[in-house]
């Protein structure tokens, strides 16, 4: 009975302790990787004969992964909401976009990287989950929904702070800027998840 008594307060100091780290509003060491699956199907894969110009080429994805409301911040006046998640094994950027329309396209080029505002040194993108980049492509059937992407880069050290995020840019088209952006003076903390996220198991 007395190792009972003993295994439940050990228990709720334990709980008492995760609590107090949580008010205090400091984070763990690391995140757990952001969840994120793939989108349903692909109803029409990229034209060999691909061009921006071309609609008709761009590849279509429909039931990609969604949120029921969008975390993170906006930078520099982008429209969708940023969070970057610090996993041991890699440094997740999530891209969370409001999809206006039944036919919405996007497109991420592959240049991208975080670049450490002390050092310089560039962490450059492994790729983005579940979709190509480098192309555009459509999600087809999800207005009104907050679908969600997900960058892969590097694993960044604990010492880096304040990151730079250079975003590579590529072909332009009407109704599209592939224009390079450069967004500085972000600090890692304030875009890392404020709640302690439990893993994934798949």
């Amino acid at each position: 009975m007395k190792t009972r008594k003993k295994q439940i307060l050990c228990m709720a100091l334990s709980g008492a302790m995760m609590l107090g780290g949580c008010a205090t509003g400091k984070l763990p060491d690391y995140d757990a990787r952001p969840e994120n699956r793939p989108p349903g199907k692909m109803t029409r894969a990229a034209s060999p004969r691909y061009t921006i110009e071309n609609e008709h080429t761009f590849p279509v994805y429909q039931n990609p992964y969604t949120v029921m409301e969008p975390e993170g911040k906006r930078l520099n006046g982008n429209s969708g909401y940023y969070e970057l998640y610090r996993a041991k094994d890699a440094t997740y950027l999530t891209w969370t976009y409001l999809c206006p329309a039944d036919w919405w396209f996007f497109c991420f080029y592959s240049g991208d990287m975080l670049v450490d505002r002390k050092t310089g040194d560039r962490y450059m993108m492994r790729g983005l989950e579940h979709y190509p980049t480098d192309t555009c492509f459509w999600i087809n059937g999800s207005a009104g929904k907050y679908v969600r992407f997900v960058q892969v880069f590097p694993p960044l050290p604990k010492q880096v702070k304040e990151i730079d995020f250079f975003q590579a840019g590529g072909p332009s088209r009407h109704n599209f800027d592939g224009s390079p952006k450069l967004m500085k003076g972000l600090r890692v903390e304030e875009l890392r998840p404020k709640v302690p996220q439990g893993r994934v198991i798949w």
